[in-house]
């Protein structure tokens, strides 16, 4: 609270152009100062603008160096640790970077958009060559949802960071000309001038001759000018492709089988061993079968939706929707344990044959979770189970609930698709698989 008062003074301050600290705004500003590094990123934010108003340079230097240790970065937003199989990054696709969740909980100086806007405001007015910049713009843009943020606080303050970014880097003060083209004809041309930089964009349709089976190139040429061009595209198509791959933007799903196979044992009785269950390999019936769905979200994401299209010979256990339900949250080494290595599923056989699966799985007692959970709301429906997640913050989250195998015969396990409700461009979907199941009494 203190560094907010202060840096609402400063800000007076500067604008009035008095430019100097009181006596009570010195003493104000040595004690954060000396208290430094119990600060969060959103105070340190605001302490390092007071400092620039007040002229302390050196010190505003510092605290934005501070900053930088605490960020975080990721370089491969198109890419994630759930996926299976070789990935590579776009080289053209820019890196994200944010700060907030600092540990003071249930707090507005803990939030991950508000303290990303005060942190860019810092870079922008003390370092405007920095790096991040461009990087936690780009987050700030990603966490924007319809037009606006998660609240009216977080877009007033978002929106006066981002005046800040268009002031210093001066986009939006250049006309241009430029062109679309769609695998060489031209789509469109358009003259942009100063004004029209922030007005509504413009949409160009693709007429569909213009469009070739397999891979399509759509080239956005600024041909005039110097100002930045902004663009987004957008295809709807149906896809024949048999199985359905993979696939992600911003949120990442990998769905796993394992059979619980029993065995007697001379202390604890009956447990149950994880076998992975592969695509195309054979369960019987009878045979429970735990489902454990993986998902990386990229950022903080509201008001997601998973649909689990579970194998036609396959049916859930519980027979009520809405019992009490929660995603647990991996921490950073069991990921990289479970998913990384020289081979993804030599390494998950490793981690699932050594676990043990019975009704007493406790995650908070797991050393491979954080404790950190997030409610699930199940409903239990005949092809599908769906699951609805309000809130889901950044990180690698598992759900699991278990199936038995009943109907014999060969089925196919269409992918998990996972969006969030309100956003549909951030979605995502795993592999297709085959399941066999077979009668218990055949043999």
């Amino acid at each position: 609270m203190q560094a907010w008062l202060l840096h609402a003074l400063a800000a007076y301050e500067a604008s009035s152009n008095h430019g100097r600290a009181s006596e009570f705004q010195t003493k104000a500003f040595q004690n954060l100062w000396t208290s430094r590094e119990k600060l969060n990123a959103y105070t340190r934010a605001l302490l390092a603008l007071s400092a620039h108003a007040y002229g302390y340079s050196e010190q505003a230097q510092t605290l934005v160096r501070n900053l930088e240790n605490g960020v975080t970065i990721d370089r491969t937003p198109d890419t994630s640790v759930v996926m299976r199989g070789p990935q590579s990054s776009d080289a053209s696709v820019m890196s994200t970077a944010h700060w907030g969740a600092d540990g003071i909980f249930y707090r507005w100086s803990d939030g991950g958009v508000e303290a990303t806007a005060f942190a860019l405001r810092a870079l922008l007015t003390i370092d405007p060559q920095n790096k991040l910049i461009e990087p936690v713009t780009n987050w700030l843009i990603k966490n924007r949802r319809g037009a606006q943020w998660n609240n009216t606080r977080d877009t007033a303050i978002t929106i006066l960071a981002l005046n800040d970014y268009l002031r210093t880097t001066g986009e939006a003060a250049a006309a241009m000309d430029y062109e679309v083209l769609v695998n060489g004809n031209p789509v469109a041309t358009k003259h942009v001038t100063a004004d029209q930089g922030l007005s509504a964009p413009s949409v160009f349709a693709i007429d569909r001759k213009l469009i070739r089976d397999g891979a399509n190139e759509i080239s956005v040429r600024r041909t005039a000018g110097t100002g930045a061009l902004n663009f987004s595209a957008q295809a709807r198509f149906f896809s024949l492709e048999e199985p359905i791959k993979a696939a992600g933007n911003e949120m990442f799903v990998r769905r796993e089988y394992y059979k619980l196979v029993g065995r007697s044992t001379l202390l604890k009785g009956l447990v149950y061993d994880r076998l992975p269950l592969r695509d195309g390999e054979t369960v019987e019936s009878g045979t429970r079968v735990e489902e454990v769905i993986t998902v990386e979200a990229k950022n903080n994401y509201e008001y997601l939706l998973f649909e689990d299209l579970k194998p036609a010979g396959l049916e859930a256990i519980e027979l009520r929707s809405g019992e009490p339900f929660y995603a647990q949250e991996l921490r950073a080494d069991a990921v990289q344990r479970k998913f990384t290595g020289s081979s993804q599923e030599e390494a998950i056989v490793k981690t699932t044959q050594t676990d043990r699966a019975n009704s007493g799985w406790a995650p908070y007692n797991d050393p491979n979770y954080t404790g950190r959970s997030a409610y699930v709301y199940q409903e239990l429906r005949d092809r599908k189970v769906a699951l609805f997640i309000g809130q889901l913050p950044q990180g690698v989250w598992q759900i699991r609930y278990v199936l038995r195998a009943e109907v014999p015969g060969n089925f196919h396990a269409l992918p998990v698709l996972g969006q969030a409700m309100y956003v549909p461009e951030i979605r995502g979907n795993d592999d297709e698989m085959l399941v066999k199941v077979e009668d218990k009494n055949s043999h």
